[in-house]
């Protein structure tokens, strides 16, 4: 540990090295100069080694609060919703994106402020400091946390909603084009409907095509493997796959 001594002390210890002003001692500002000059610069280090102690003391208690607040972003992903919605909201509130002012608060927030309140004073301007970057980075997690989730949320319902359409192409007639093309767009209707990119979307409807046409043919040999040869004569799976036949 490392002590340092007070101004209070030094002052002491300078007064008690002139304690009378006589007639025989020299005039203020001479002999006592380099004595001064001594303790300001004691002073000096008393004050750099008090910031350098704030500054240690400050990033140990910034640890702990981060340690808190990851522990509640854990505790809001695990009792999310099953699609994330509200979960950034909750957890880090509402900031108006051109004043940079809060318009709405979350657990975040109550969570900081406590900390800091219990904190030492000389502590608390030090952590207050870092709230609006702590916020931006948590509040970006988050987002990006809830984004994720509504992204497998819809691709489980789309899995979800694509078997059941193969299923009924399976037990479907073959040769029920019309009963084939509703089943096909209701597969296509739900993928226009999902936050994608165009790239994304594009690649989602061609798979869905090429499996509900590969159901449709599956269904046709195992109902007549004689027809389903005579269609596929002259023809590779990939052609019939392409035009749905």
């Amino acid at each position: 540990m490392v002590y340092v001594i007070p101004l209070s002390v030094g002052q002491r210890r300078r007064d008690a090295g002139n304690p009378v002003q006589g007639a025989d001692s020299p005039p203020p500002g001479e002999a006592a100069q380099p004595l001064d000059d001594e303790w300001q610069a004691l002073a000096g280090h008393y004050q750099r080694r008090q910031a350098q102690q704030q500054a240690f003391d400050t990033e140990i208690a910034a640890r702990r609060l981060n340690g808190e607040l990851a522990q509640a972003e854990a505790d809001a992903l695990a009792n999310a919703a099953a699609d994330g919605a509200g979960l950034h909201d909750a957890m880090y509130g509402q900031v108006n994106p051109r004043t940079g002012q809060v318009v709405k608060t979350g657990l975040f927030d109550t969570l900081f402020d406590d900390f800091v309140k219990q904190a030492p004073a000389e502590l608390r301007p030090g952590l207050a400091g870092r709230k609006p970057a702590l916020r931006e980075a948590g509040s970006i997690r988050m987002a990006l946390q809830q984004n994720q989730r509504r992204a497998r949320y819809e691709q489980d319902h789309l899995a979800a909603a694509q078997a059941e359409e193969l299923r009924t192409i399976a037990n479907a007639d073959p040769d029920d084009t019309a009963a084939f093309d509703v089943a096909r767009s209701a597969g296509v209707d739900l993928i226009a409907r999902m936050n994608l990119d165009p790239e994304s979307r594009q690649r989602a409807e061609a798979d869905w095509r090429e499996s509900t046409a590969r159901t449709r043919i599956e269904a046709l040999i195992a109902r007549d493997p004689a027809r389903a040869l005579e269609i596929f004569s002259g023809r590779s799976l990939a052609e019939a796959l392409s035009s749905g036949s």
